[in-house]
């Protein structure tokens, strides 16, 4: 059994206390069964959200391994991707698009990018003669 914090049912008490919850007693998406729960994950749509879900948070150890803010922000980033990528195919087809909202959108998915890179330093690569010395 995983221990979570859990509001305290005393009014007076304002404070977490850990207890035991079982997996099957959490949802979908605590569980990380499912990236978004209520979705089903055979639509285009859903599968393209998946890949960039999996795609930014390769580099910081997986999906599984997120915290749970980090995972919420790796599933806006991907959401926000996914509705640039659809101006961006309107922008080729030739159909009116508010420039001022790419652009928007544009910035908050680079801070949300920066702000889970900020978080999730990359990890410094030996060099072969650090690895030959045995730095591993």
């Amino acid at each position: 059994m995983q221990s979570r914090p859990v509001a305290a049912t005393s009014p007076r008490m304002n404070r977490l206390r850990a207890v035991n919850v079982s997996k099957r007693n959490r949802s979908a998406a605590s569980n990380r069964s499912t990236i978004l729960a209520g979705v089903d994950g055979r639509s285009l749509e859903a599968r393209r959200f998946r890949d960039l879900c999996v795609s930014y948070a390769d580099p910081l150890g997986g999906f599984e391994s997120l915290a749970e803010d980090d995972a919420a922000i790796v599933r806006q980033a991907a959401g926000i991707t996914m509705q640039t990528e659809l101006m961006q195919a309107a922008i080729v087809r030739g159909e009116p698009v508010d420039a001022e909202q790419v652009v928007r959108l544009t910035n908050v998915l680079t801070r949300l990018l920066a702000s889970i890179k900020k978080k999730h330093p990359p990890k410094r690569v030996l060099t072969l003669a650090e690895r030959l010395a045995g730095g591993e």
